[in-house]
């Protein structure tokens, strides 16, 4: 723990009110005694002194030893701080009330260290208050935690490892869907704990913690850590059932696959290299699953390339001549046949659905190779329009509107209203929210407040089973609150750089160089913005104005009279606000000791004229003599942006007309004939959100580029790799229809899903073109070496999407999994299953498509270069232009040069 700030604590102290009118008689000033006093009680170290052959620390010590020894201190000749003064030990007055459950209260915000752990440190501070109930001086005491980030970390953690959870149960059902053997499910299966072992044991060596982001990747590779298991696994079983024995196809099955799935696993580690380059959250969240993310899709290849090929080694039935022929038992050949009926309805499933869906795509494919112009002029069409409409309507936005827990509401009192007035009206509100407990599901509330204002906040018992939304709850205590005159109840609190709730908001930033002029402006605007129709008023002001009153000093007045200013300035403060003097100890406790004038000496501005204010000549002055008393325009603080003054004006817009009200207050800034000097301008907190997204999106380009470098690398062509570069753009529309569907928006940590999804959505591409070009390599005529790539890549591609997009449904489900206070994952899970849905269904048709596109624009560059060739060397033969692939031989004839 690093601090606690108390709220609403009674504290004692030792008070001494003195009376001006026999602190004038003696000739005394409440300066001078404060000066005296607080140099009167103290203990200070003087040094050393031997005492023999000892050396002994000197301690100057003078402390009064008792609250009489205060009153018997002389102040003045034959006075007393007793005959001026009326000392006593009591509670310090409080400014501030607060009130939980209808009952007095304070509060205790606990901070903790900035390398602590916030779970450990909230689970031992319950544990000490769970103790503290047994103590006898808290009899009658009742604690309510308000907020535990601890609580609310361990419940979105323990909600994204079941999500994680259903996720794996779910990958390992598809793989049995398609696979249909227990072990084979079963050793494909085993690749994921593997891998997310590996990915553990480095983060625990790189000093690495689970919290929302390290475990959000290990989740997010949940699906993932299967595709290069399911490609080996799918290649060994497939030339194993053209004859190969099982060795041969163990070997040649992983090895043939091996380069594609290595670019593939490549191409997903690559987005994380232009994190150097991004600043701001994007950053933050993409440096945070950088690890658990490589690390474990590294640790599946390792996997997939040695574990998969010898489980499957093993599993795989041996010759006929080398099996034996044992008497199966009893309990075997059970489960054998409920293996077999089991596969039966598999199979049927299977067949029914998928072996359907791969004969209509087959002939959907030869149509479109047969006529492919129609598919580009379809696409471009379908891009358009799909495109338009979930790109207007998904906003990009900072966090999720997760809804609340409760309900929160801003008061601020008419001017001039005293403590006394302020917590009467704060009593009768408290009131009427216990009689609307039931009605709303409150579990609690509590209430704090000064004369100028407070806040009223109710929790409910069950946030995720309640009938009533946070924001109806607040609207209806609003309307059954009792407004007097001059007060103002809001919905939310401002700040002038970000806001801290959820209700929609329109935001006008004000820009000027003279404050006055500027808030006055505001208030115009104000005014002006509330008779629009859809706003609903304004949000409360963070930093609201107090009453000011300024007491300016004469300085010419002060000069002759010979009165210091800054002595003014102690005389005052010391007679209103009190002056603190060394504490008082007693019995190992300190106590507080304060120097003031009584309340009836200090209650207005005539006694305020009348203090004494000494003199350099050792007489006094009355402080109206050498002080004017002004009424001030207060302002606790000043914004400025680029050197001039900033001022915020926030609108609460009415739910359901955000988007007309937006319109209609727009077209109105766009109209304002403001002040000259005064400018409107865009929102701060928008200008920075901006450009971090701006910045995550370059990132996002920057991977593209990366990821197309290492396609060329591996087709040995910067032509080839286009064909899949598009599934980008068209996953993006998935995206985009993901969010528009749930009626959810993009977030920070969606658009680092976009960056994931980069790198995910080329993976069944790569593997699909590379075989291509391998049947290509081998003879087979393209359309041939298309049609059959596709036929057997079909089931590969099929489950190695679903399982990742079976992996992250659950934990797009579940929400934040802490409440309106957890981090949101719904629009990072939904990126990458909108991306993956849509980039499935076009890598089968648009891949194979534009790679005869690109693979005809590739013949006709060869013959150009051939053309261009044959102008200057004479050829023995015709050059001969081929796919080459590092593992086979490709004979070019070359040209022979003079």
């Amino acid at each position: 723990v690093a601090n606690i700030q108390l709220d609403g604590m009674e504290e004692k102290e030792i008070l001494i009110e003195l009376d001006r009118r026999k602190v004038a008689a003696s000739g005394l000033n409440i300066y001078q005694l404060a000066q005296d006093l607080g140099g009167d009680n103290f203990t200070m170290s003087s040094g050393t002194v031997l005492e023999g052959a000892n050396k002994l620390a000197l301690r100057s010590i003078a402390r009064y030893d008792s609250v009489d020894a205060l009153r018997q201190r002389m102040v003045g000749p034959s006075v007393r701080l007793g005959d001026i003064a009326t000392i006593r030990y009591e509670e310090e007055e409080k400014d501030y009330r607060a009130r939980a459950m209808s009952e007095p209260a304070f509060a205790l915000v606990v901070m903790k260290e900035g390398d602590a752990n916030a779970t450990e440190v909230c689970r031992k501070l319950v544990a000490q208050v769970e103790r503290m109930k047994s103590d006898p001086r808290l009899s009658g005491f009742e604690s309510i935690v308000l907020f535990n980030q601890g609580a609310v970390i361990e419940e979105s953690l323990a909600t994204m490892l079941q999500s994680g959870m259903i996720g794996g149960i779910i990958a390992g059902m598809v793989l049995f869907l398609f696979l249909r053997r227990f072990r084979m499910t079963l050793i494909v299966s085993l690749s994921i704990p593997l891998s997310l072992l590996i990915g553990l044991t480095v983060m625990f060596f790189a000093g690495e913690t689970l919290n929302f982001l390290t475990l959000l990747g290990l989740m997010l590779c949940v699906g993932l850590l299967v595709d290069n298991s399911v490609v080996v696994a799918e290649n060994i079983f497939r030339l194993h059932r053209g004859g190969a024995d099982r060795r041969d196809a163990c070997i040649h099955g992983a090895g043939e696959v091996a380069l594609a799935i290595t670019m593939s696993t490549l191409t997903t580690i690559v987005v994380f290299l232009p994190v150097s380059l991004v600043e701001g959250p994007g950053q933050f969240f993409l440096t945070r699953l950088a690890i658990p993310v490589c690390v474990s899709l590294a640790a599946s290849l390792l996997v997939a390339l040695v574990f998969i090929p010898l489980c499957v080694y093993l599993t795989l039935p041996a010759a006929a001549a080398a099996r034996t022929a044992a008497e199966p038992g009893r309990g075997t050949v059970l489960f054998l046949r409920f293996h077999e009926r089991l596969n039966g309805i598999m199979r049927r499933i299977y067949d029914g659905v998928f072996g359907r869906l791969n004969r209509n795509y087959n002939r959907m494919l030869a149509f479109f190779l047969a006529r492919r112009l129609d598919l580009v002029i379809s696409l471009l069409v379908v891009f358009v329009i799909t495109a338009a409409l979930p790109m207007k309507e998904v906003k990009v936005v900072e966090s999720q509107d997760e809804e609340a827990g409760g309900f929160s509401l801003y008061v601020e009192m008419p001017p001039g209203s005293t403590l006394e007035e302020a917590e009467t009206w704060f009593l009768g509100a408290e009131q009427t929210i216990e009689g609307m407990q039931e009605e709303l599901g409150l579990e609690g509330w509590f209430l704090s407040h000064d004369e100028e204002g407070g806040e009223l906040h109710g929790w409910f018992d069950n946030p995720h089973s309640v009938k009533i939304t946070a924001r109806e709850a607040t609207e209806r205590v609003k309307e059954e609150l009792h407004v007097i005159p001059g007060m103002e109840v809001f919905t939310g609190q401002e700040s002038e750089t970000e806001d801290e709730n959820s209700i929609a908001t329109y935001p006008v930033m004000l820009y000027g160089e003279d404050i006055d002029i500027l808030e006055e402006t505001a208030q115009n605007l104000e005014k002006m913005f509330l008779q629009i129709d859809g706003v609903l008023g304004l949000q409360r002001r963070s930093d609201p104005p107090p009453n000011e009153l300024g007491l300016v000093v004469d300085r010419e007045l002060a000069q002759r009279y010979q009165v210091n200013p800054q002595v003014v300035a102690g005389v005052v403060g010391y007679a209103l606000r009190g002056a603190d003097l060394p504490k008082y100890y007693d019995d190992g406790k300190e106590i507080p000791v304060r120097i003031r004038f009584q309340e009836e000496d200090r209650e207005n501005l005539s006694n305020l004229e009348n203090f004494m204010v000494p003199t350099q000549t050792g007489g006094a002055m009355p402080l109206s003599a050498v002080t004017d008393a002004t009424f001030l325009p207060a302002r606790n603080r000043i914004f400025r942006l680029d050197k001039r003054a900033l001022r915020r004006i926030t609108l609460e817009l009415e739910d359901g007309t955000e988007e007309e009200t937006t319109a209609r207050l727009a077209s109105l800034s766009s109209r304002i004939d403001l002040p000259e000097g005064v400018t409107l301008g865009a929102n701060v907190t928008r200008i920075s959100f901006n450009d971090d997204v701006g910045a995550m999106f370059f990132a996002a380009l920057l991977s593209v580029v990366f990821i197309y470098l290492l396609m060329g690398f591996l087709f040995e062509s910067f032509i080839l790799p286009l064909s899949i570069i598009l599934t980008i753009p068209l996953s993006i529309i998935g995206v985009y229809w993901m969010h528009f569907a749930a009626g959810k928006d993009l977030d920070m940590l969606g658009i680092v899903g976009i960056v994931l999804l980069i790198g995910v959505v080329v993976n069944n591409g790569i593997v699909l073109i590379d075989y291509v070009n391998r049947l290509r390599a081998g003879g087979m005529s393209r359309t041939e070496a298309l049609a059959q790539a596709t036929d057997r890549r079909f089931r590969p591609i099929m489950m190695t999407a679903i399982t990742t997009i079976g992996g992250m449904i659950p934990l797009a489900l579940a929400g934040s999994g802490g409440g309106d206070d957890g981090l949101s994952y719904t629009s990072f899970s939904m990126t990458l299953i909108g991306g993956m849905t849509t980039a499935t269904l076009l890598t089968l048709l648009v891949v194979p498509v534009f790679y005869t596109f690109f693979d005809d624009a590739r013949e006709v560059l060869a013959e150009t270069m051939k053309r261009s060739l044959g102008k200057g060397v004479r050829l023995k033969s015709d050059p001969v232009f081929v796919d080459c692939h590092p593992q086979q031989a490709a004979k070019v004839a070359l040209p022979e040069t003079d």
